[in-house]
């Protein structure tokens, strides 16, 4: 079963790559609703990211020096760079991401941070020199419009929120395009287990020098700690490996519009588990991120097919696909 999944992996990596930023989009789409649940064990964002981050870290430490003993770690420059990948991604994004929360709707903190892929492609454009084709194009407005009619109706927002929530999307956007270059600096254990120590660093730091508003408030019984440890393997180890290994197939820009399956999850979630309602545009708006999804997937296996019958030749579907990776 391995074998065949390995040359499975080999033959279509792009099409896998659309699979996996799919399924890491299922993963941090369940954030909310640990963040709700932690809220109410006495964390806050500060306190259960701060949390979250260690652990994870602390984890794949242990795993890496048990599965890899003696390998080494990459060169002092490379290895900056994914810690930095780390330290800045996986801090100002989703500390800004979740402070939002607090001062807009969910529906508006959605749509405000969606548009992360337009600005991810628009970036890889500027750093990788790769013109988005029709195709890209058409798939990035689909998916935008449907993030929009799957928030649902937006509600009044203050300005802090706004500029807050669109600071959070500049963020990611420029962590998505960085990750394309940097994901292949090692191998990918070792890429996550850097970046994730990178990430627990800088929140150690800002809880211990930062300001009093940002000071962490840890869960106060063993359901929220159990919370975090879920929260830790799910959302940050499982989650991020298959971010990865997705990002390094297909690039940047396809990546941050895959990744729009995460506001289908969150809502569905919210539908399913937080006692929210859920209307037909809703319905609507899912049906054509996942629309959306299903044609950049196809789209990239198309890509591929003729690749391997015209070879030498760019594909179609180049934007921000780094091609020249090699597959883990």
């Amino acid at each position: 079963m391995r074998i065949k999944f390995r040359r499975a992996l080999l033959a279509k990596p792009r099409l896998f790559g659309v699979v996996f930023v799919m399924l890491a989009g299922a993963g941090y789409g369940t954030g909310p609703w640990f963040a709700q649940n932690l809220e109410r064990n006495g964390a806050n964002p500060m306190g259960f990211l701060t949390a979250r981050f260690v652990v994870s870290a602390a984890i794949l430490l242990a795993v890496r020096l048990i599965r890899m003993h003696g390998a080494k770690w990459p060169s002092f420059n490379d290895a900056m760079k994914i810690f930095l990948l780390g330290a800045f991604g996986f801090f100002v994004s989703p500390l800004l991401y979740f402070i939002a929360l607090h001062d807009l709707d969910s529906g508006l903190v959605v749509v405000i941070f969606y548009i992360y892929p337009a600005l991810a492609i628009l970036l890889s454009w500027a750093v990788y020199k790769h013109k988005p084709n029709r195709v890209i194009v058409v798939c990035l407005f689909t998916t935008l419009a449907g993030v929009w009619l799957t928030a649902g109706q937006v509600g009044d927002g203050n300005f802090k929120g706004i500029l807050i929530t669109f600071l959070s999307a500049i963020g990611h956007a420029i962590y998505v395009v960085a990750a394309g270059t940097i994901s292949k600096k090692a191998d990918p254990l070792t890429m996550l287990t850097i970046a994730l120590i990178g990430a627990a660093s800088a929140f150690v730091l800002v809880s211990l020098l930062g300001p009093s508003s940002l000071d962490p408030k840890f869960p106060v019984n063993s359901q929220g700690w159990l919370l975090i440890l879920t929260m830790a393997f799910l959302i940050t180890i499982v989650a991020t490996a298959l971010f990865f290994a997705g990002i390094k197939r297909i690039g940047p820009g396809v990546t941050s519009m895959v990744e729009t399956f995460e506001a289908v999850v969150t809502i569905s979630i919210g539908v399913l588990f937080m006692n929210e309602t859920v209307t037909a545009i809703q319905i609507l708006g899912t049906v054509i991120v996942l629309g959306s999804i299903v044609a950049i997937g196809l789209a990239e296996s198309s890509a591929e097919s003729r690749d391997k019958t015209q070879p030498g030749e760019h594909p179609v579907l180049h934007s921000g696909s780094v091609l020249d990776l090699p597959i883990s």
